[in-house]
């Protein structure tokens, strides 16, 4: 590789961990290693977790819930189906990526210890 090409790969690097990207892993909802759940740096208290674990829980039953998941699986496939570049590959199913980042997180969150 030439010199301008590193140096290129590398400001894209910085921009898009330093500049770009305002939330960083302390800002989401994680569980440490001795089973405490920090969100935005903070320990969670009790009351808190099982407040996230109830709204989970309902919302997840909610027909808003099936209506957004199923609206944006529904766009991801049509994206996919019309797709004529690898662009637009990979934009449709990222699209997917995130639905199921999404749902997997709610269900994370329902299955909080109380």
């Amino acid at each position: 590789m030439n010199e301008q090409f590193i140096l290129q790969k590398r400001l894209i690097q910085f921009l898009v961990s330093d500049v770009f990207n305002t939330i960083h892993e302390e800002d989401i909802l994680k569980q440490n290693s001795d089973g405490t759940w920090t969100h935005k740096g903070n320990n969670l208290l009790p009351a808190t977790q099982k407040l996230l674990k109830k709204e989970a829980i309902a919302f997840s039953k909610t027909g808003l819930f099936a209506i957004l998941r199923d609206e944006m699986m529904y766009h991801a496939r049509k994206s996919l189906e019309k797709a004529q570049t690898e662009n637009d590959i990979i934009s449709a199913k990222l699209l997917s990526y995130f639905v199921d980042v999404w749902v997997s997180k709610i269900k994370k969150i329902a299955e909080l210890p109380e």
